[in-house]
């Protein structure tokens, strides 16, 4: 990791945030900025004094910023909408890496107006590294969810230049859903047979192990976990069993009414799952 900008609201969720990235700016010895974005749809007296405050109480906590990172904050206090802006910022200090906290989670708001970090996943061409724990260590445990598309061997392999897997190797999830369940049901045979399930299974594993040969990310996988079901309860039902501190996933470029009607399960783990995310965006198109 070369550099991380962490992205703060001053909020309880960001104190999270804020004490992760210094975690890992004193792991990687990398330089690490703190961005606060003043909100720029407000009258100009209310901004300007706003940014006035927020220079001052920065300034009074880099003597603790410091000693919590082994290294001093850039601090940077800026104007502007504050997804668009701070996907600028990372742009401008040429950071590969964004932390932020959890959004509020208000469903009916987001529905219609979006969140910040929602907006932010649209717009940044860095991973952001959404913090919903406490740091109490570095990351030992995590788990890559794997859909075998493009999206997701860009996501492990994020995670792995950033230096976040560990050098043994991380575990990977990978759901399958029987299709022919259903239909199976509906057709009068009232439970999925055993041997139909088992072939589905085996199919998903086959295609999981090509998926790794094509993408070569066999050495970053240490264990391949094989889930029935859809994507969101198969990670609901991995994360109640198995210690996991980081889920790595891939996110689509959805917008729009689109995005509202079809979501993604990226959307739902932000929302839903409390371990720390890491959501690597698509590449933004030249």
């Amino acid at each position: 990791m070369k550099a991380l900008m962490l992205a703060t609201d001053l909020s309880n969720r960001s104190d999270r945030a804020m004490r992760r990235a210094a975690r890992l700016a004193q792991q990687f010895s990398c330089p690490w900025f703190i961005l606060h974005v003043v909100d720029e749809d407000q009258p100009q007296l209310r901004v300007e004094l706003e940014q006035e405050q927020l220079r001052r109480y920065f300034n009074g906590q880099l003597d603790f910023l410091t000693e919590l990172a082994g290294r001093a904050p850039e601090i940077w206090v800026e104007v502007g909408d504050p997804a668009k802006h701070i996907a600028d910022c990372t742009r401008w200090a040429d950071v590969d890496l964004l932390v932020t906290g959890s959004h509020r989670k208000n469903p009916l708001r987001d529905i219609f107006v979006g969140t910040t970090l929602e907006r932010l996943l649209r717009t940044s061409h860095v991973p952001v590294l959404v913090v919903n724990r406490e740091a109490e260590r570095d990351y030992q445990a995590p788990l890559l969810a794997l859909d075998c598309s493009h999206a997701s061997a860009e996501a492990v392999r994020a995670a792995h230049q950033l230096g976040l897997l560990p050098k043994g190797g991380a575990r990977a999830l990978h759901a399958f859903d029987p299709l022919g369940g259903p239909m199976l049901m509906a057709a009068g045979a009232g439970v999925i047979p055993g041997d139909y399930s088992a072939d589905e299974r085996r199919r998903a594993t086959e295609a999981l192990d090509e998926f790794l040969l094509q993408e070569e990310l066999g050495p970053v996988i240490s264990q391949r976990l094989i889930e029935e079901g859809l994507p969101m309860t198969a990670l609901r039902r991995v994360l109640e069993r198995e210690p996991v501190d980081l889920l790595v996933m891939g996110t689509r470029g959805l917008t729009g009414l689109k995005r509202v009607l079809i979501g993604s399960v990226a959307d739902a783990a932000l929302r839903e799952l409390n371990c720390d995310i890491l959501a690597v965006p698509p590449p933004l198109p030249h």
